[in-house]
């Protein structure tokens, strides 16, 4: 049973990957710089309050996120966008290795590192004073590393809890002049608290929760705004191996965004979203997998569309 548990947990995208990053659309258009974030919304849902086994736990995460539509801060589409075409894909790797020989106030300890690989191409046409224009590009290459350099764990049959700060790097590849880049370009800090409930007997309740604070952009001088997201679980065991559920998240960006020492200069244009759809988890003692599709809604300031997850863990 120990191990069944830890294989599900394994399923976990917590903070990592920057698998779905949006289009870096003007600056002005946009909450956060480019519309997107350098947290990967709707990765870290099932089992998102539980460590693995002691050693290492690998994770392998296939995704792609599509979008048709950009929404502006009324909640309507941008009228001066047409023809919005958003495809983001990704594979992204995480090591977890957690230490079987060191406990902090009960918590066991543990260390993370993902790497991302990124895939996207945007288009679309815009309305400007001289007519309109068509723009578009697609890019592939290293996306952001995630590191995590100390995790608390605390759990118990019916509770399991984590506490952490996810590091975000700026090592993706990155170029001011693209409408698409892999990276950010920039460094991100969020602390995090995961949990992970059974309230009932076969009933799984998982949420993790992290306020996001970003640095500035060297390349742009573009800070973007704090940002705080909620990923969730609700997901039935019908049987050992056999979860089924929904998971998504909220996320909504808490302060404005800061340009060349302007403060506020997007104050108006913050961004927000909610995601839910059916997901799936299957699991072993050595292996598992989970398989979830998210539809936005109540989106502002950003693109708005659907993403599909595929999350694998294995053990050696």
């Amino acid at each position: 049973m120990k191990n069944n548990n830890c294989v599900a947990q394994s399923f976990v995208t917590p903070a990592c990957i920057c698998l779905c990053l949006m289009a870096n659309l003007p600056a002005k258009a946009n909450a956060t710089e480019g519309g997107g974030s350098t947290y990967p919304l709707g990765v870290n849902t099932v089992l998102s309050g539980k460590l693995p086994p002691p050693g290492l736990t690998n994770f392998v995460y296939i995704s792609e996120y599509k979008a048709d539509k950009t929404i502006g801060n009324d909640g309507s589409e941008k009228p001066n966008i047409h023809d919005f075409d958003l495809d983001v894909k990704a594979l992204s790797m995480r090591f977890d290795y957690v230490y079987s020989d060191y406990s902090i106030l009960g918590a066991k300890l543990s260390s993370r590192f993902i790497v991302p690989f990124v895939k996207g191409k945007v288009s679309f046409d815009v309305d400007t004073p001289k007519g309109r224009a068509h723009k578009s590009d697609n890019q592939e290459g290293l996306g952001d590393i995630t590191l995590v350099p100390l995790l608390l764990g605390w759990s118990s049959p019916s509770l399991n809890q984590i506490v952490a700060v996810d590091i975000f790097t700026p090592t993706g590849s990155y170029d001011k002049d693209r409408l698409f880049n892999p990276g950010r370009n920039y460094w991100s800090f969020a602390p995090w608290y995961g949990i992970t409930a059974y309230p009932i007997k076969n009933l799984e309740v998982s949420a993790k929760a992290l306020y996001i604070i970003n640095k500035e952009n060297s390349a742009t001088h573009y800070k973007s705004g704090d940002e705080f997201n909620v990923d969730y679980n609700i997901g039935y065991n019908f049987t050992p191996t056999l979860q089924a559920g929904v998971s998504g998240y909220f996320y909504k960006q808490i302060t404005g965004d800061d340009q060349d020492n302007y403060t506020g200069r997007n104050e108006d244009n913050k961004g927000r979203a909610f995601a839910i759809g059916p997901a799936i988890k299957y699991q072993t003692p050595a292996w598992g997998f989970v398989a979830k599709w998210q539809h936005e809604s109540n989106v502002v300031n950003r693109a708005e569309g659907d993403k599909i997850w595929l999350q694998a863990v294995f053990r050696f």
